[in-house]
């Protein structure tokens, strides 16, 4: 290896880039000649309109947050497939080298960390031009000796073997685990820039092109993209640039951002044209005329820590044989421009975090301190970076906005309130807690945020003598879901996997144990049942295991009511239907009754939307039973038609109610996607017998929703839950997680709805 360095300088768009293509040429279906968008998200999520700011996640120190990108899986992507690679042999596709890749041991990513912290230990220089060759060549022979002994860079050299289209398939692999990391550090504002840039050496430009997506706000580098211009142009006859700010802007489609381009890619409006579709307003700054010599000019607008988007020079290692005349290497320089950006990200993250405390740290002076650090014993903190020595989350103090995925939307804080969630060591929102999909567990995850969100249900089973009965027991499915919501309860963490919970689920019932999609109802009701079992065995335990007949409030303590076959589970939810039925020709009434749990109630048809009261006046309204359906009269001793009238005999303290969306259009059965309007406050007295006419028992208040969006066979959970301790409204959308006014509760994608008959008051839980 030997080192030079590599210059990475602002530029305007080439007039051959802005042409259209009159023949392709080569093979158009390989998309393998350029390297992937490595920041584009897999799961786009639309951000709010009121986002104003960007917003971005905490961590200890700056190296912690280089290390959470730059984490073991990312560098074995890079080299699992160097074993396959021996000098002088053919050279292997890349597909034909896929190998199952292993674990990385402890010595394979220190010898990693310790190359990139050889590359970083002269800093990224911004402004600089290509000078500083000599002084890392001198730098370089006093590493000579750990870099042979490096097989990291071993790996690496052998891939530089690889064909052209092979090395960036390697790089995309790379990218694309750096892709997953950056999802959850950063949310852009609204202003974005779309920069180009050269690559060059001390012997010259470099083939290789690169554009990045920034953010003007700050400076983070939103998605990256490295192409050469020819290549592009035999895969596509779009213009270059169309091809290129389509690949950096299509993870941010429907987010209405204002993008800036340099005036050079104006290509007569046709820009604007393609992605104002895309919910994109573009606008076309002037060329800044620069020199090839000169340093970058520094905007008066640009703060000091954004000085890196007008250019960079950084030191980069090469194979000898590059530097003697052969064919320009690609691979190594987009693995040391992305190493780079990543740096440049974390000198980012840590000046926003910083800003506050008056210390301002150079980038060049910021990566020297990391890398002095990035390859020793991890307990060590970087020196000149101690002030992140908490674990917060924070957004912008001047551009607030929702925090990305393991966090909480502020926008709704009281007036003369500072926007800025306060600084603290760990998370002081109980109840409020999302969490992980373990793979298609959104129906899992949907329902156990509305249970957790049911004080009275949760308030009985942390109560402390609970807990110490369901320790002496083995009430898998009780013990499992009191674990979790003391994670949620009293945790100090935004999110939790509940890989337990679906573990035990899984084992009990088989129908649940794959990966498809399944019904958030049916799940609710098996685990109701479930924890309603488990509860009634501790119940009887307790019962037997005591001489004389435990008290009364002993029983209610663990099972919740009032005898063995009650529990909290029964007290709160269950209820009572009552049926009445009339002889049509003699009038002999009979009643009987029936407990519920759900009441699954019908949508009327052939409508575009109707209110909640619609779906009960159907579920409930009087049915004549004729011909084959008619019952035996006992009075008339044979079959009668039939009268049935249902009503409520007992309404239950938490009423759940399941709109049956799922309806048959002539042999498929499909969904129904009428607009159930419901109301936060429910009124049952059209629907209650005459024993229970009264207004305690008809008064119902809304708590959690259950949303499914998609299909009958895909689709998505989430859930709406209202906050007993905050109240407010919180979105579900498995570990993310934002606060919503109550106007935007209602939703026609509403599929399970939850009242109570009492208004939830702050949970008594021990420890809260």
């Amino acid at each position: 290896m030997k080192a030079k360095a590599l210059s990475v300088r602002e530029c305007t768009w080439m007039s051959v880039e802005c042409h259209l293509v009159d023949e392709l040429h080569g093979d158009s279906q390989r998309n393998s000649r350029c390297l992937p968008n490595i920041f584009k998200s897999k799961k786009v999520k639309p951000l709010t309109r009121s986002q104003t700011g960007p917003s971005y996640q905490v961590y200890h120190t700056a190296r912690e947050l280089l290390l959470e990108v730059l984490d073991r899986g990312a560098v074995r992507k890079l080299i699992r497939r160097a074993a396959g690679v021996k000098a002088g042999a053919t050279r292997p596709s890349y597909s034909q080298t896929r190998e199952p890749g292993a674990d990385l041991s402890e010595e394979e990513y220190a010898e990693a960390l310790t190359l990139f912290s050889i590359v970083l230990q002269s800093g990224l220089f911004v402004g600089k031009d290509c000078r500083l060759g000599s002084e890392l060549t001198l730098k370089l022979d006093g590493w000579q000796g750990i870099l042979k002994r490096n097989s990291f860079q071993t790996n690496l050299l052998s891939l530089t073997r690889l064909e052209y289209e092979d090395k960036l398939e390697v790089l995309s692999a790379f990218c694309s685990h750096l892709t997953r990391r950056y999802q959850a550090l950063y949310t852009p504002g609204h202003n974005l820039n779309v920069k180009k840039y050269r690559l060059s050496y001390e012997q010259g430009p470099s083939s290789l092109h690169l554009a990045l997506l920034c953010d003007m706000s700050s400076g983070f580098i939103c998605n990256m993209y490295l192409y050469c211009p020819k290549h592009l142009q035999r895969q596509s006859k779009k213009a270059v640039v169309e091809q290129v700010v389509g690949y950096l802007l299509r993870p941010f489609c429907s987010h209405r951002h204002l993008v800036q381009l340099d005036s050079s890619a104006w290509m007569e409006g046709r820009l604007t044209d393609i992605f104002s579709g895309l919910g994109f307003d573009i606008d076309f700054v002037p060329t800044v005329q620069r020199s090839s010599s000169s340093p970058p000019l520094i905007e008066d607008s640009l703060s000091q820590f954004v000085a890196h988007l007008q250019g960079w020079t950084g030191p980069a290692l090469f194979p000898v044989s590059d530097l003697k005349g052969a064919v320009e290497d690609v691979f190594l320089p987009g693995i040391w421009v992305t190493l780079h950006i990543i740096c440049i990200n974390t000198f980012t993250l840590h000046t926003l975090q910083c800003q506050d405390s008056g210390r301002q740290v150079h980038l060049t002076e910021f990566t020297r301190a990391l890398a002095s650090k990035l390859a020793v014993d991890r307990s060590i903190t970087v020196p000149v970076l101690q002030q992140l020595n908490s674990s917060y989350q924070h957004t912008s103090s001047t551009n607030p906005s929702k925090l990305r995925r393991n966090s909480i939307s502020v926008e709704n804080e009281k007036p003369g309130c500072s926007s800025a969630v306060k600084l603290q060591s760990g998370w002081n929102r109980p109840g409020v807690c999302g969490l992980d999909n373990s793979g298609n567990s959104c129906y899992l995850n949907a329902v156990l945020q509305c249970l957790c969100s049911t004080v009275p249900l949760v308030e009985r089973l942390l109560n402390q003598d609970t807990r110490k009965e369901l320790e002496k027991s083995t009430c898998r499915v009780a013990g499992m879901f009191v674990r979790l919501l003391e994670e949620m309860w009293l945790g100090r963490s935004s999110s939790c996997a509940p890989v337990e919970a679906r573990s035990v689920l899984c084992s009990i019932f088989p129908q649940f144990n794959n990966y498809s999609q399944q019904d958030a109802q049916e799940l609710l009701l098996f685990l109701l049942n479930a924890l309603h079992d488990d509860l009634k065995k501790v119940a009887k335990r307790q019962m037997q295991s005591s001489r004389r007949p435990p008290r009364q409030d002993q029983i209610r303590n663990c099972a919740g009511a009032t005898g063995e076959s009650s529990t909290i589970v029964s007290h709160l939810f269950e209820g009572h239907l009552g049926y009445m039925t009339l002889c049509m020709h003699c009038n002999h009434q009979t009643h009987s009754t029936q407990t519920f749990t759900v009441l699954s109630l019908p949508i009327p048809t052939d409508i575009i939307k109707c209110c909640i009261q619609d779906c009960l006046s159907l579920f409930f309204e009087q049915t004549i039973l004729t011909r084959g359906e008619q019952m035996l009269c006992s009075v008339c001793g044979m079959r009668r038609e039939t009268a049935v009238l249902t009503y409520l005999d007992k309404p239950p303290e938490i009423l759940m109610l399941h709109l049956k969306r799922f309806g048959c259009k002539g042999k498929n059965q499909v969904k129904l996607r009428t607009n159930v309007v419901f109301s936060m406050r429910l009124n049952l007295s059209p629907f209650l017998s005459s024993s229970v006419q009264n207004a305690s028992y008809s008064s119902y208040r809304l708590y959690a929703v259950v949303n499914h969006t998609g299909h009958l066979n895909m689709g998505h959970y989430t859930a709406l839950c209202h906050n007993a301790l905050t109240r407010t409204w919180h979105c579900f959308d498995d570990s993310a997680i934002r606060e919503v006014p109550d106007s935007l509760v209602q939703s026609p994608d509403a599929y399970v709805l939850l009242y109570s008959r009492k208004r939830f008051q702050k949970p008594k839980i021990h420890g809260l």
